[in-house]
């Protein structure tokens, strides 16, 4: 990938070309904005309904979105039409921690989807502008002091990274009405009782991934699988992955022969990889700390000169690990490992991944998969908005209540979703590395939904 900065130069040299300036205001205040369409109709159905004024709140303004936001140095253009008023979003992002770097492609791709849906008409007569991000640093803590500086701001939150800090800061988006895409896909996103209806899912959730993987293998891999073993970190995604290929491994008969689910800081490569050489199993379902992958799988290979089958939760794989010189490259592209991804990679043909292609294409020839990710989390917020704008109540208690009262969908990027149903999606998208395209995976077998999880009561509530 290349490095954030040199990307936000190409962004602005190229998207400069392309896109008229334009002024603006961050100011957020109340306000009614009068607009001209057809007869009011009820809330109830918010998809459908179309208002003759739309009322409007905090991070709702009659004034233009300004016409670029600075980040990291470079004026990044927001392609807002100058004649209509500014939606307003805030980024919770992760500059300094685990995450950082991933921050730059997951940000990036998110204004680059909003300059997409700005200059493809906006919603209900606005554009929309994201704010300056704040870091998190993956901290709970940070994120709650990130989410206090900007929630006087915003209509709506265009990423809350992590899942421990969103629901950190979930009690104060109660009071506040404020509905957020995650950057996160956890279980529990898919219940109104869990997330209070402020979550806009997006993606194969954790444990679905977890479910299907092992489904999916036992029922495609040339070996028998009857012994796995599981690697991940307690408190984010390892345990509502881990806690999925349980449920499958339940559900098939198959012995788990060992668990490895430490809290992340105290997570340690020798004892995950003691384990697998101790204890040899058919297949590892692994959701270990991004770093921590390469050096298993080549520590494993080194003392055995072989790989058990390894499917990685998708957080756990990057495309870098098949990069040319990268150490491991050989084994990864041996066809041993497998990847569960949250959408279908780059290259997926959807109009949604054309969509982004196109839009993207004017300034990185990045296909990372935190690239489709940032991209697609919009999706479900612009659904969201659109409902909110044709209900006539663009406040953040409408927001709020088109977020619990709406199907999303996102030009076949993912399956149509009515938020906040009483469980995720059972489908998930396996794939393998591949040099040969640049997301570095390939699509395996896409909208797979395994008889796991088909047949799983989802009205248990989340997996971890």
């Amino acid at each position: 990938m290349k490095s954030l900065r040199k990307q936000r130069i190409i962004i602005f040299l190229l998207l400069s070309l392309i896109l008229a300036a334009c002024g603006g205001s961050d100011t957020a205040e109340e306000e009614t904005v009068e607009t001209t369409a057809a007869p009011a109709e009820s809330l109830d159905s918010p998809s459908v309904t179309t208002a003759q004024a739309i009322k409007t709140g905090v991070g709702v303004t009659e004034e233009a979105c300004p016409a670029s936001y600075n980040v990291g140095g470079t004026d990044v253009p927001t392609g807002a039409n100058p004649d209509q008023g500014c939606i307003y979003l805030g980024l919770l992002n992760d500059y300094t921690g685990p995450y950082a770097a991933a921050a730059g492609a997951l940000e990036l791709a998110q204004r680059a989807f909003w300059l997409w849906a700005n200059t493809t008409g906006g919603i209900g007569g606005y554009s929309v502008a994201i704010i300056d991000g704040k870091d998190t640093g993956y901290s709970p803590a940070k994120h709650l002091e990130g989410y206090n500086a900007i929630r006087d701001e915003v209509a709506a939150l265009a990423m809350s990274l992590g899942t421990v800090q969103t629901l950190f800061i979930m009690d104060e988006m109660d009071k506040d009405n404020m509905v957020a895409a995650p950057m996160s896909w956890y279980s529990g996103w898919g219940y109104k009782s869990f997330d209070r209806g402020l979550v806009a899912e997006f993606g194969s959730a954790y444990c679905v991934d977890g479910m299907n993987a092992l489904d999916w293998g036992l029922e495609n891999l040339p070996k028998e699988i009857n012994t796995v073993g599981i690697i991940a970190y307690a408190g984010e995604y390892g345990d509502d992955y881990a806690a999925g290929v349980r449920k499958a491994a339940i559900a098939n008969g198959v012995t788990v022969a060992w668990s490895y689910v430490p809290p992340v800081a105290e997570f340690d490569v020798a004892a995950a990889l003691g384990l697998m050489l101790t204890q040899p199993v058919d297949a590892v379902f692994s959701g270990a700390p991004l770093s921590a992958g390469p050096q298993i799988i080549g520590g494993y290979y080194q003392q055995t000169g072989a790989l058990p089958f390894i499917f990685n939760a998708a957080p756990a794989y990057n495309d870098a690990f098949i990069a040319e010189g990268f150490p491991v490259r050989d084994l990864y592209l041996s066809g041993a490992v497998y990847n569960m991804a949250w959408v279908g990679p780059f290259e997926t043909d959807t109009p949604g991944h054309a969509a982004m292609r196109a839009t993207w294409g004017n300034f990185s020839d990045s296909a990372s998969s935190y690239v489709v990710a940032g991209w697609s989390s919009q999706y479900h917020i612009k659904g969201v908005l659109e409902a909110a704008a044709k209900g006539g109540d663009l406040t953040r208690a409408g927001i709020r209540r088109a977020a619990s009262n709406v199907t999303v969908e996102s030009d076949g990027m993912m399956t149509p979703r009515e938020l906040g149903l009483d469980g995720p999606d059972p489908e998930s998208t396996i794939t393998a590395p591949d040099a040969s395209v640049g997301s570095g995976s390939a699509t395996v077998k896409a909208n797979y939904a395994g008889p796991t999880a088909s047949a799983y009561d989802w009205s248990q509530g989340p997996c971890s």
